[in-house]
């Protein structure tokens, strides 16, 4: 037997022990508890639509009737974008509230100041709002994510300018948090692959939107494509403060954090002809799950905007619905964790690409593809791929 399943029949049977404990297991004949956080606050505020999605979609469950005969109700907390204040918020949803699982939690930060924490509580967790590499390699037998790695996503994207785009210089713009720092090395990693390399690197503290001198850098330097890899907020400011620039206008290229439509907003014309990945279809798609994820928005969704954030709340949602329907009505940790197990080559959701669990693997999708900044939205440029 491999270390990964010893790893993993050691923590399944501590959920099944910690199943007989004394704390609520978030699960009555009516009603199932979800708990989650979010920047409903604070500068990542834009955030917050995924969690409010989700809640939208549990309204849209639990008008056809729900899970085996139960509501599902999705606890939100605000943590402000702040690792400091998250363990807070999660003991309250864990041990006040009492859920049966965490589902989302915006901020890689955030969610490693949890981590333990929620392992040590046999919680299942689906799908950290976060590409960090941790939730599933190596695997943990109560996370099951579809948010595709920051290292395979930044791996992506230096594949592909490489072999599509003519280079001379690269530059390298991110978060200075695991994030950021994440992405870097998979960008890294990337370029490496083709005897390319990052020229010029600039970081990013959350807050400091005062870029001037960080854009007059990456001109200097002659940098012709950068990398962006930070919330909406430094990544709009950077541009915005290129555009104000005479004679320079580098290719962007950004993580799927940055591809919502908010960024037209922040960045107006700056915005144009960036390339940005996703997990989730282009929100303009004619395919049948992004066409049914916006019209449970627009039922349901009080007034937001059907945008890649909120398909990302709907799609990461469906995953633990489809895991609850799955176990059926005799619901425990341990037959949820084992249900979502047996998920294999399931295509009929809304990413519509195909994700497959196993006792091994808790990493469903770990694959973007490319959408490129035109007019205003986002344009279609590649289909699935992986690194």
């Amino acid at each position: 037997m491999g270390s990964k399943r010893i790893l993993a029949s050691i923590a399944i049977f501590a959920l099944l022990t910690a199943g007989c404990g004394g704390f609520k297991m978030g699960v009555s004949d009516e009603e199932i508890l979800i708990g989650t956080w979010a920047p409903l606050t604070g500068p990542a505020s834009n955030l917050s639509s995924i969690a409010h999605a989700m809640d939208a979609y549990f309204q849209h469950i639990n008008d056809e009737g729900g899970i085996h005969g139960r509501k599902l109700r999705l606890i939100i907390k605000d943590d402000g974008y702040d690792p400091s204040r998250t363990p807070a918020v999660v003991t309250e949803l864990v041990e006040t509230d009492g859920v049966f699982g965490i589902l989302g939690g915006n901020g890689t930060a955030n969610c490693l100041a949890v981590k333990d924490y929620i392992a040590l509580k046999f919680m299942p967790w689906i799908n950290p709002g976060s590409g960090a590499r941790i939730w599933t390699n190596p695997m943990n037998a109560y996370i099951f994510s579809t948010f595709p790695s920051y290292v395979t996503e930044g791996r992506i994207l230096a594949r592909y300018v490489t072999e599509e785009l003519e280079v001379e210089k690269y530059g390298m713009f991110y978060q200075d948090d695991s994030f950021g720092r994440e992405g870097q090395e998979g960008v890294r990693l990337g370029l490496r692959a083709a005897n390319e390399a990052i020229d010029v690197e600039q970081t990013y503290t959350v807050g400091n939107n005062d870029l001037a001198d960080v854009a007059q850098k990456f001109k200097d330097e002659e940098v012709d494509l950068i990398f962006l890899w930070t919330i909406s907020e430094g990544a709009a400011a950077l541009v915005n403060a290129i555009a104000a620039l005479e004679d320079y206008s580098p290719q962007i290229v950004a993580t799927q954090i940055l591809s919502d439509p908010v960024m037209f907003e922040l960045a107006g014309e700056a915005w144009e002809g960036a390339i940005i990945a996703s997990s989730v279809p282009e929100t303009n798609s004619d395919a049948p799950g992004t066409a049914k994820a916006r019209d449970i928005i627009a039922k349901y969704g009080d007034g937001l905007e059907f945008g890649t954030y909120t398909y990302w709340g709907v799609a990461r949602a469906e995953i633990l619905v489809e895991g609850l329907r799955r176990t059926g009505p005799e619901l425990s940790r341990l037959a949820f964790i084992q249900a979502l197990e047996k998920v294999e080559g399931w295509t009929d959701n809304f990413v519509g690409a195909e994700i497959s669990f196993s006792n091994e693997n808790h990493q469903g999708l770990n694959a973007v593809h490319l959408s490129k900044a035109e007019g205003g939205k986002l344009v279609h440029l590649s289909g699935w791929l992986e690194s």
